[in-house]
């Protein structure tokens, strides 16, 4: 542990770090393979590992695409056989962007298509091919979005025999401005997924501003958990050929843009005939959806889930609000009437909230009339406003907070489901207290979600506020020590920048009695300690108190304990990359001298 002080008054400077040495990845990888995270990988074409080989991906490592499209559009595709281990964790996810990209979140949202995006293939059994053709025995397909040469056709392929399929791990990543257009109508997805087996582990993964849908399945058997689909241009979850799985914790926002979001899930069960087997069996639980929270024309062309094709659909406890209005149920989804039950649903159209908008797609006039499901009062869905912390579509705004804002919230009170396999919830839809998409994706990165202040998030510290805080980040704050005094017109300001790319845990200590037991005389009698974003007029928070997880900090940091008892003042944050201010004050106009220490968390 290495703590480090720098005056104010003295030139900041930020901490000199190795640069990461560009190495460039094209054609096919056949021997197992270890990407690392002190290396920058860049994509160029169609990247193959094949063979049977194996790609590990060190926590942290950055993968980029080139600017590219059509047949030359950069991707890596897991291929039949082979597999991934890309094993992020929280506090280091493993990020695949376009080139573009300078991972500070600047890249916005409409930047799609920028480069291609990430395929796994697998040899689970699919139902039918995309394009209606006999798909033969075992059932096969290729992968959408390609342009190969015959020789290369094996490598596209999917679907098989072995349903427990294991094709490595994806957990902790991030895959952003893909979607590239390889022709007309005709996009790869963020995270695309052709017969992978239940032996595969997705979760915790984050499709930031694809062209395409953000998650696709092809059929297989591989289940997946906390993933986000955000700002994507189709729909945000699409099934297709036969899927069979279980999906929690999903959350998904989309926005009105160039290439605005569709559907929440595209619930398709089969291309040709629809009855083809195995059939479509996919339970999503615990899903939050924002749509797209325009006015429209109303005829229902955002509405959130749209089954058929023989679907076989389970939709429990999940979350579904500014959406122009309608479940979707076309009238060929077979025999078996999908199974929809404690959701809350909430259209930014006042006049929509009602089962008859909600229960009518306004589609085509075959669809199916989905009323009964408003109506049903045993199915305890819910026509109610979800009463969510922040929506926000723009970033910087830190605005974006998903989870109920209070104890009435139906996200709270509506009885939940219990779903085989998935830990049961008090809560509907992907968050509760926890906002688990903070951290590792690029919505917190680029400023939507509120900065992490644990207790102090509804505006101040208390002694008992704890806040998760992160080791080992590469994000460093410049740390400062400065003693100056507050008068009735002059508070004490110190500014400080977290550069890098992932989020910094920093202590704030802001002393006046302490000071004392150093012959200080004159001290600041009753500190208080605000922390503030840029330009902003109310503070992230306030703190008049010292924390006992500070103090544990301070001790850990090597610096000087405070005098139990005092009334100094510390903050302990867990901070976006990004500029701050500490502002030390007077409580009730005292005056006097002060200290403001900033310390980051090796």
């Amino acid at each position: 542990m290495k703590l480090r002080l720098i005056l104010a008054t003295a030139i900041a400077a930020a901490t000199a770090t190795l640069q990461a040495a560009d190495v460039n990845v094209s054609g096919s990888i056949t021997a197992n393979t270890t990407w690392t995270a002190n290396n920058e990988y860049i994509l160029s074409g169609y990247v193959f590992v094949t063979e049977g080989a194996t790609l590990t991906i060190e926590p942290g490592t950055v993968i980029k695409g080139e600017v590219s499209t059509g047949a030359g559009a950069a991707a890596l595709v897991i291929t039949r056989g082979s597999k991934i281990m890309a094993e992020g964790t929280a506090d280091k996810p493993i990020i695949f962007t376009s080139v573009l990209d300078d991972l500070d979140g600047s890249l916005g949202s409409d930047r799609k298509a920028l480069w291609g995006g990430v395929v796994v293939l697998g040899n689970a059994s699919i139902n039918s091919r995309a394009n209606g053709e006999a798909a033969g025995t075992p059932a096969q397909d290729q992968v959408e979005g390609f342009s190969v040469s015959s020789e290369q056709i094996p490598l596209i392929t999917f679907g098989g025999t072995d349903d427990a399929d294991n094709s490595g791990v994806i957990r902790y990543v991030s895959i952003r401005h893909g979607g590239a257009t390889i022709g007309t109508g005709n996009e790869i997805n963020g995270l695309t997924m052709g017969g992978v087996g239940s032996g595969t582990t997705i979760s915790h993964v984050e499709v930031f501003a694809n062209q395409d849908d953000g998650f696709e399945w092809f059929g297989g058997t591989v289940s997946a958990s906390y993933l986000v689909a955000a700002f994507c241009g189709d729909d945000s979850f699409d099934f297709d050929q036969g899927f069979r799985g279980t999906l929690d914790h999903l959350f998904t926002i989309q926005i009105q843009d160039e290439e605005p979001g569709d559907k929440a899930i595209e619930w398709d069960g089969a291309t040709s005939p629809v009855t083809a087997t195995p059939i479509s069996n996919v339970t999503v639980t615990n899903l939050t959806a924002i749509g797209l929270g325009t006015s429209g024309t109303g005829d229902g062309s955002n509405a959130p889930i749209n089954p058929r094709d023989n679907a076989t659909v389970n939709l429990h406890n999940s979350v579904f609000v500014n959406y122009e209005r309608g479940i979707e149920i076309e009238s060929d989804i077979g025999s078996v009437a999908p199974v929809i039950s404690s959701n809350v649903w909430w259209s930014h159209v006042s006049a929509n909230n009602t089962a008859a908008s909600w229960g009518t797609s306004q589609g085509s006039s075959s669809d199916q009339d989905a009323t009964s499901y408003f109506t049903t009062a045993s199915l305890n869905n819910s026509i109610a406003d979800p009463m969510m912390k922040g929506i926000a579509y723009t970033a910087g705004s830190r605005g974006l907070d998903p989870r109920p804002a209070g104890t009435d919230s139906p996200i709270w009170t509506l009885p939940t489901v219990a779903v085989d396999g998935v830990a049961a919830t008090d809560y509907v839809g992907a968050f509760g207290n926890t906002l688990w998409i903070r951290g590792w994706t690029n919505l917190d990165i680029a400023g939507y979600l509120p900065v992490d202040l644990g207790g102090g998030e509804t505006g101040s510290i208390t002694e008992d506020t704890v806040v998760d805080i992160v080791r080992g980040s590469s994000s460093k704050a410049v740390n400062l020590s400065s003693r100056s005094d507050v008068t009735s017109s002059s508070a004490i300001t110190a500014g400080f920048v977290i550069g890098g790319t992932q989020n910094q845990t920093v202590l704030i200590r802001a002393i006046g009695p302490s000071l004392e037991a150093f012959g200080v005389t004159g001290v600041l009698p009753n500190v208080q300690l605000e922390l503030f974003l840029p330009g902003a007029d109310t503070p992230l928070v306030t703190s008049q108190v010292v924390t006992t997880q500070s103090t544990t900090l301070s001790a850990e940091l090597g610096a000087f304990a405070l005098t139990p008892g005092a009334e100094d003042a510390t903050i302990v944050a867990v901070l976006p990359p990004g500029s701050y201010t500490a502002v030390v004050t007077g409580v009730d106009g005292a005056t006097g001298n002060a200290l403001v220490e900033i310390y980051e968390l090796d």
